[in-house]
């Protein structure tokens, strides 16, 4: 579980810690100089039974929201500090916002210095805060007053914080690891150090990691938590990371370590739902600069609403972003104005990753459900998303992304690709039009190259490859030999069979001296021999044996023939063929290329022998 506090300036946060916890909380020369904190800090707290608590005290003066912010993201109770000589001041109602934004869901309000106020005057200040939590979304418990002086009421809550950590659900260790940067340093012997609060999953010694947005790699070569070494760490705790291979300027406070579980990736661009507070100045306009908090990163943005947000409302945007987070849906975030700073709402990512152009807005991209939101986020996307980016986009583990994409009777699960049923169904239709054009096109012909159809359908092979599936299945269309026709198409000619009979009597005639293809156009007087010359090979009556020659089967059959007589007779010399057939090199020679291709012959240097039937046993000599 992780404490953390919030509160006004000088209402006694980092002493209320020190009192809980034992530590000092102001590790810093500036800090006891000054007398404020002005950073995080960390320590742990002993609940008791073995039992740690993390705890992170957090500055309270208006110059350091943005480090408030950076703590306050990892929180799973606050404790909402009150002072009770001063009561609630602009920095607790501020702070209370951020909690708010940031989607904690508990809280203990803690009215400290008690022991400097009258019971009575004590009293109202508990119902005045009491009342004033009533509308918050995180639900706070009643108030506890306390006092580090005389030790009131710090039992009352150490046994509060029991009763939290007892109660609170452990997050899941199935999920992919993931820790937000709040502190980075040196450390002799280790090396670089960095700190944060797991937001999910697990990190042991030995795995690597890589830091975002820069890219930067390295290997866990340690791993502690409140001071005490691991093997691996806990989702959800605090812990410090050792890390072998990168250097200190490599990773600072705002950087995300990741492990390669997941498909992580920076982006400038992020779709969101935005609540704006109803105590901000104005509406929320398209191109408004504000500054994003997200984890321990804050980065400059644009606003681009759906529509103008007014104070107090909700709304859709995209924001534009300065420079790159490491977002996944469902994250939290705060947004502060860009001048005067102050904070002005905040909400959560719909979609970490938007497409850039063009990106439609679907009715589920704001729902709680996973299926709803997966469905609308893949609706938005032309070719939908590939699986393993499925659990960054909804915000969830794998085995939940998967079961949300497995239960949507709407999605198509092709191979790695989540995409909507409707967009395979429109690519196979399409696919079957571009056939029946080509048909149109080119009657003669047996269907169109597979090849040709994949080009022309502009879509990625996986679904081109489940599309032409479906109607291959459904029997819609035939693909042989890498040619795809509709099923009961037919290719024709103009003069059908007759045709075909005219032509292949033209060739039969002719004998092992064919005339060529144009040589066949001007005797025939038509332009699509070619088509005929096709239909008729298709139905064995003619093979081509050269590009633009074809030979009738009869005068192929009477070739074979005098190949094998000669050959029975010793080796085959072309010039002993020509003499038994009567025909020229012309012919001769692409005629005995097609036999060796045939494996009617071998050619062995200048001669050529009959070829071994596979089935046939030489016995030895």
């Amino acid at each position: 579980m992780i404490v953390g506090t919030a509160g006004h300036i000088d209402h006694g946060k980092s002493s209320l810690i020190a009192a809980l916890t034992g530590r000092p909380m102001d590790r810093l020369e500036e800090e006891r100089r000054r007398g404020i904190t002005i950073d995080l800090n960390f320590a742990p707290l002993d609940l008791g039974d073995g039992r740690l608590a993390g705890v992170v005290d957090v500055p309270g003066h208006e110059d350091f929201v943005r480090t408030m912010v950076a703590g306050a993201s990892g929180f799973d109770l606050a404790l909402l500090v009150v002072a009770a000589d001063e009561g609630v001041m602009p920095q607790t109602a501020e702070h209370l916002a951020i909690l708010e934004q940031l989607g904690v869901t508990a809280g203990i309000p803690v009215i400290t210095k008690a022991d400097l106020v009258e019971p009575d005057w004590l009293e109202l200040v508990a119902l005045e805060l009491d009342e004033r939590l009533r509308a918050s979304s995180v639900a706070f418990e009643e108030p506890v007053a306390v006092s580090v002086v005389t030790g009131q009421g710090l039992d009352i809550l150490r046994a509060r914080l029991r009763d939290h950590a007892a109660r609170i659900r452990p997050r899941s260790r199935d999920d992919a690891f993931r820790l937000p940067v709040d502190r980075a340093f040196s450390a002799s012997g280790v090396g670089t150090v960095v700190t944060g609060t797991a937001w999910s999953g697990s990190l042991a010694i030995g795995d690597r990691v890589v830091v975002l947005p820069g890219g930067a790699e390295a290997r866990v070569r340690s791993l502690e938590s409140h001071g005490r070494a691991l093997e691996r760490s806990e989702p959800g705790a605090r812990v410090a990371v050792g890390l072998a291979g990168l250097d200190r300027v490599q990773v600072a406070r705002g950087d995300v370590l990741v492990t390669a579980e997941l498909p992580w990736a920076p982006s400038q661009a992020v779709d969101v739902e935005i609540s704006l507070s109803a105590a901000a100045a104005r509406p929320l306009a398209a191109r408004s600069r504000v500054r994003f908090h997200l984890g321990t990163a804050e980065v400059m943005a644009r606003v681009l609403p759906r529509g103008p947000i007014e104070p107090g409302r909700r709304g859709l945007a995209r924001l534009r972003l300065e420079a790159p987070v490491v977002a996944r849906g469902g994250d939290r975030f705060v947004l502060r104005s860009y001048s005067p700073v102050t904070t002005i709402g905040g909400g959560r990512v719909l979609d970490p990753r938007p497409p850039l152009r063009g990106a439609k807005w679907p009715e589920g991209l704001a729902a709680t459900d996973p299926k709803r939101r997966l469905h609308a986020l893949v609706a938005r996307r032309p070719y939908g998303i590939e699986a393993p980016a499925g659990a960054i986009l909804l915000g969830v583990p794998s085995a939940e992304a998967l079961a949300a994409a497995a239960g949507d009777p709407d999605l198509r699960i092709v191979g790695q690709h989540w995409v909507l049923g409707r967009t395979v169904e429109e690519t196979a239709t399409r696919a079957l039009d571009l056939i029946r054009d080509f048909h149109r096109r080119q009657p003669s012909e047996r269907g169109i190259p597979l090849e040709t159809l994949r080009s022309a359908l502009r879509a990625p092979d996986w679904l081109t490859e489940a599309a032409l599936g479906d109607l291959l299945r459904a029997r819609r269309a035939r693909t042989v030999h890498g040619v795809t026709w509709v099923s009961g198409f037919e290719p024709r000619v103009a003069g059908g069979e007759a045709e075909i009979d005219r032509v292949v009597d033209i060739l039969t005639r002719a004998g092992l001296a064919p005339p060529t293809v144009a040589e066949l156009e001007r005797e025939m007087g038509r332009h699509d021999v070619a088509a005929l010359l096709r239909l008729a090979a298709a139905r064995g009556r003619v093979e081509g044996v050269e590009r633009d020659r074809y030979y009738a089967g009869e005068a192929l059959q009477r070739f074979t023939a005098t190949l094998r007589e000669v050959g029975r007779a010793g080796d085959i010399q072309p010039a002993a063929v020509r003499e038994r057939l009567g025909i020229s090199r012309k012919f001769l020679i692409p005629l005995l290329e097609w036999a060796d291709g045939r494996g009617i012959t071998v050619r062995v240097g200048d001669i050529r022998r009959l070829a071994v039937p596979r089935n046939r046993i030489v016995q030895p000599e």
